[in-house]
């Protein structure tokens, strides 16, 4: 028994026959709340005028009439041929002797090339557009270009703008230029123009992101990226790939006032986006609203050959090579009454069994992940029934685990520290419900081949949550707990995906701008559209990054903490104040540590590291804080992030004071004489 608050970890020679997945680091992209129009580059909203004229100014929401004519009119009429939405039509009179536009907020950067695309139409006395960059504050041009308007039918004109300098309160305006007041007459048809489409596109951007949020998403090293959420069970991917601005505007029903849904994001875009980063992609299916023959034309059009109906389409939407996606989930928490087209474990199992043998008709090697839920108190039985009747089919059963009160009584009202140490055994909620479902898996010889994937998680403390608890540190200590579970857990669990990647729902762990005081409108810290990680984005960051293949036998003693009542049929006491997992890298020279301080105390600690007798210094990386409750803002990015710094070992020991609620990466070059490395042992 160590002395109070002084800990010890041993490591051992055992590593483990399996490896580690580096698809537990996945991500998590959906169609909810802010996170497309912060994740991707457009700096204007509705560009297609698909937004109803809320304010009665005849104008599409989001932007509003500029001018000083007495007279113009402004009216949303029907959009162009293939087109969704509405045009926007601006009427001018020459009695008033003034141009009109629209105009809309936006935020620029310094030096910063915008492509502009404009779909428009016009009568002859409109002859050009005139565009403007301007700050709102001062009137100051700020950019600006023409483009000449000829056309009485739709055509696509392109320019560029150019800041001449950042400004977080700028205006994008597009000006209707008339011919000279003496060359033209009102009458029933003159000085009208539509425009079916604006768009500005920055330069700097990589797959159609911020490229700030791209290279974040980079440093991520994540493996493994999800498509899917609520929204997908009302997606129909078949009207999201082509031509963008020929794409249907569909209102997002997924959610109460949730606008629509982001038509410039589709299938080609999320592959590209997952080339340019490296990384696996995952698609979760339609079984919503959908059909097991929509799904597999999802396969065939991301893997067919160029041969096959969906194939040529893919060719003739510029992308001739098969996308070679393995990954595909069926629906997305059918379990949920939430969920459209929620349904019994056994109407699921009927359903994905019909899903499966239509997408696997058209690729035999993908693999399939069939829904699971975490939250056996929702529908009892579930994972038992779906496994019983169509466990043989899959390849992965998923949960979404989102720690708090899905398993503890914590609100807004409980104390700090009793919630804390709810929120930070997360490790242990995980481990029991991996464990039910192995026990399951492991009692019918057909459902051995089966993993899990945990295809979203993150933590979630209140119903609808208010506050930015996600962010803090003390989401960040919790979230590590988990990531060691899963480690420890990678014989089992195999895949893992982080929710959201960009603000969001509960908690992005990149967030642009202000928006994580839900209960305050965005824009309130007129700060702009910064761009910044959580805690959890630098401890993400911090576990991806390392090279972890298999598993390394440690043993840990130090104090424990009681967690308290959970609503899930757990007695939560006398757990370790340190959760420690170790790993080695492929070509075994290094070795890693990660240890996750659950404590609100100092802990001193000695890691005995003999066993694999490492030369050199070693690096640690840590995320701590002053408090657990802190976390990153627009106006402090940077109060918690990773440490990185050189320590010395004492001989083959590491001798550390552990600061409370903290995260330790402890990273090590061993010996590379071959006949060291290879007295190891195995483990299970």
């Amino acid at each position: 028994m160590k002395p109070a608050n002084q800990a010890r970890i041993t490591l051992g020679k055992e590593i483990s026959d399996h490896t580690v997945s580096p698809y537990l680091f996945g991500h998590f992209i959906e169609d909810i709340d802010d996170h497309m129009t912060a994740m991707l580059a457009f700096p204007i909203r509705n560009m297609d005028f698909e937004e109803e004229d809320r304010n009665g100014d005849g104008v599409s929401d989001g932007w509003y009439p500029l001018g000083y004519g007495r007279h113009t009119q402004y009216a949303l009429e029907p959009a162009a041929r293939g087109h969704g939405g509405h045009s926007q039509k601006i009427r001018l009179f020459n009695k008033d002797r003034a141009a009109a536009g629209i105009g809309q907020r936006m935020e620029v950067t310094d030096g910063q090339a915008y492509r502009l695309k404009v779909i428009v139409r016009a009568t002859r006395e409109i002859i050009k557009l005139h565009i403007k960059l301007t700050d709102r504050s001062s009137g100051e041009l700020i950019g600006s270009t023409e483009l000449d308007v000829r056309s009485h039918q739709w055509a696509s004109l392109e320019g560029e703008v150019i800041s001449s300098r950042s400004c977080r309160n700028a205006e994008l305006q597009i000006w209707a230029i008339p011919l000279p007041a003496g060359e033209w007459e009102d009458s029933v048809s003159t000085g009208m123009v539509w425009f079916d489409h604006i768009s500005l596109l920055p330069e700097r951007m990589t797959a159609l992101l911020k490229q700030e949020v791209y290279e974040m998403t980079r440093d991520l090293n994540c493996g493994i990226m999800r498509l899917g959420g609520n929204y997908i069970s009302l997606y129909h991917w078949e009207d999201f790939v082509g031509p963008a601005v020929l794409r249907p505007n569909y209102i997002n029903e997924a959610w109460e006032n949730a606008g629509h849904v982001h038509k410039y994001f589709g299938t080609d875009e999320f592959i590209d986006l997952c080339r340019q980063l490296g990384v696996e992609p995952q698609i979760c299916v339609n079984m919503g609203t959908g059909t097991p023959e929509e799904a597999a034309r999802w396969v065939e059009y991301c893997n067919g050959a160029i041969d096959t109906p969906m194939g040529a389409a893919r060719a003739a939407n510029g992308h001739p090579e098969p996308y070679g996606v393995r990954y595909w989930e069926v629906g997305n928490e059918m379990y949920g009454s939430w969920q459209a087209g929620v349904c019994t474990p056994e109407q699921y199992a009927e359903k994905f069994i019909r899903f499966a043998s239509a997408m696997k008709e058209k690729d035999p090697a993908i693999k399939l992940l069939g829904c699971g839920t975490a939250r056996e108190s929702l529908v009892p039985g579930w994972n038992r029934k779906v496994l019983e009747l169509a466990g043989a089919q899959m390849d992965y059963l998923t949960f979404h685990m989102y720690q708090g009160k899905n398993f503890f009584k914590v609100d807004a009202g409980t104390p700090g520290a009793e919630r804390f140490q709810a929120i930070v055994a997360f490790a242990e909620v995980a481990g029991s419900i991996f464990g039910e479902a192995e026990a399951m898996i492991r009692s019918r010889d057909e459902l051995n081949h089966v993993k899990l994937a945990v295809t979203e998680w993150n933590t979630m403390y209140f119903p609808n949550p208010d506050l930015p608890n996600a962010h803090t540190l003390e989401a960040a200590i919790a979230n590590a707990s988990l990531l060691n579970e899963m480690m420890r857990r990678s014989d089992l669990v195999e895949i893992a995906n982080f929710s959201d990647l960009v603000n969001g729902w509960v908690g992005g762990c990149i967030r642009v701008g202000d928006s994580y005081e839900r209960m305050k409108k965005p824009g309130w810290s007129g700060q702009g559209e910064g761009v910044f990680g959580t805690a959890t984005y630098h401890l993400l960051k911090m576990y991806a990054g390392r090279s972890s293949h298999r598993l390394v036998a440690a043993e840990v003693e130090c104090d424990t903490f009681n967690a308290g009542p959970c609503l899930l049929p757990l007695r939560l006491e006398h757990l370790s104040k340190l959760d420690v997992v170790s790993t080695i890298s492929e070509n075994t020279e290094t070795l890693n540590v990660f240890i996750v301080n659950r404590s609100l105390d100092a802990l001193s600690l000695v890691c005995d590291l003999s066993s694999w007798k490492p030369e050199g210094a070693a690096v640690v990386h840590e995320l701590a804080g002053q408090d657990y409750e802190l976390c990153n803002t627009i106006g402090q990015p940077d109060l918690l992030r990773e440490k990185v710094r050189e320590v010395q070992l004492d001989g083959f020991i590491w001798k550390a004071e552990l600061r409370p609620h903290s995260v330790y990466v402890l990273e090590l070059s061993l010996n590379r004489d071959p006949a060291i490395r290879s007295a190891s042992n195995r483990i299970g």
